[in-house]
């Protein structure tokens, strides 16, 4: 299969260094990837990545950064915060680099505030619900957890608790429709 075609000039590379950095990120941790490591697999120069993005520090930056874009736009326009929630599921089906590469972060002691600020996804939850609240925050913060929670450790779970494979998605259906109760109740009491 053939690597997908890069827009050239810098902004192609820069996207080709952090989608490297974010893959190898994500399976490896970033501090068990170097940055030549980054360069090669986003087919750059080594110095490239200095001289568009700059240090690992930046580059892990850039990564969050992106994601956290990508969070925002695919639930920005969520009618309430159940919508959105529900919305915050289904980034990454299939595909759980984000939570990998957040989970490997908070491990080797990054503070992914530091990065990107306060997560997209529980502003725009919390914003679509129309007015803020202490405990519709609470309760977002853990619809976060059990979410994040659930793509680490979920499948594990079940199987350490005696599930059969076919009941994990009942499992799953059954908590996060806990969790949108709970997030809607909230957001009544915060309106």
């Amino acid at each position: 299969m053939s690597a997908p075609a890069r827009r050239p000039g810098r902004e192609g590379a820069t996207e080709a260094i952090i989608a490297a950095a974010r893959r190898l990120f994500a399976e490896r941790g970033p501090a068990a990837v170097s940055l030549r490591e980054v360069a090669a697999e986003a087919g750059v120069n080594h110095g490239l990545i200095h001289h568009y993005i700059g240090s690992r520090d930046d580059l892990l930056h850039a990564v969050f950064a992106g994601a956290t874009e990508s969070a925002r736009s695919e639930i920005a326009d969520a009618a309430d915060p159940v919508e959105a929630l529900r919305s915050l599921r289904t980034l990454g089906n299939g595909n759980e680099e984000f939570t990998r590469l957040l989970a490997w972060a908070l491990l080797e002691g990054h503070d992914p505030v530091e990065f990107h600020g306060r997560s997209a996804a529980l502003e725009a939850v919390v914003a679509a619900g129309g007015r803020d609240s202490h405990r519709l925050r609470s309760v977002v913060a853990m619809a976060m957890v059990q979410t994040l929670g659930w793509k680490l450790f979920g499948a594990y779970a079940c199987m350490a608790a005696g599930l059969d494979a076919d009941e994990v998605d009942g499992v799953r259906r059954e908590l996060d429709d806990l969790m949108d109760r709970l997030v809607a109740d909230a957001a009544r009491e915060a309106a």
